[in-house]
């Protein structure tokens, strides 16, 4: 049985880099233009944040990778300017 891979896609938010686990099913997907949007809470100075990664949105045209967090962007660019990391 082959082992199920997560693939991290991170964007640096405030010097600090943020990251979400996709599933291959779920980067897949991403890759094919499908929406998704996934959540991850990380912390900044001590503070808990909720990111909201949203990756092909229709809300941001042109936009694939768009990272919010509160009522802030914290990213917003494509996804081929995020880091990758297949393991």
């Amino acid at each position: 049985m082959s082992e199920v891979k997560a693939i991290n896609v991170s964007v640096e938010i405030g010097y600090e880099l943020r990251t979400v686990s996709l599933s291959e099913f779920e980067w897949r997907r991403v890759q094919s233009g499908h929406a998704l949007s996934k959540q991850v809470v990380d912390y900044y100075e001590g503070e808990e944040f909720t990111y909201t990664f949203h990756f092909n949105s229709e809300f941001h045209p042109g936009k694939s990778l768009v990272v919010n967090y509160e009522d802030a962007d914290g990213f917003i660019g494509c996804i081929e300017d995020a880091i990758i990391d297949h393991h």
